[in-house]
């Protein structure tokens, strides 16, 4: 039986500077899912403030969320271009404002996302 033929062995600062490559790309990636796991909790809450808003205005029944949407639904499309455009940005407006105070109450988690502990769990 023959043994395998083992790989060249490299230097150790070669090595070194492979392993804090990987080391850096890996911490990369870290921080990039957990920045976009943020900014998708943030968005997805701020989409649950105007679901809440809707919710209230129909009296906290599923009926009377229906007949505001309804409603808004029904003067959207009634509505000519101009207007249209302008409660696009009204609401554009509103939704960045919302997502802008949530993004603020939750800074703290967001800054936790940039700091990279050697042994996640």
């Amino acid at each position: 039986m023959s043994t395998p033929s083992r790989p060249l062995v490299r230097s150790r600062a070669r090595r070194s500077a492979a392993a804090r490559r990987k080391q850096a790309a890996q911490d990369l990636l870290v921080i990039a899912l957990r920045l976009s796991g943020w900014l998708a909790t943030s968005a997805l809450a701020t989409l649950g403030i105007a679901t809440l808003f809707f919710l209230v205005l129909g009296g906290f029944t599923l009926d009377g969320l229906m007949l505001q949407l309804d409603n808004l639904a029904s003067r959207f499309v009634a509505a000519d271009a101009s207007r249209r455009g302008q409660f696009a940005a009204i609401s554009f407006g509103v939704m960045l404002t919302g997502f802008v105070l949530i993004a603020f109450f939750r800074r703290a988690s967001l800054i936790s996302a940039f700091f990279v502990a050697g042994d996640d769990q």
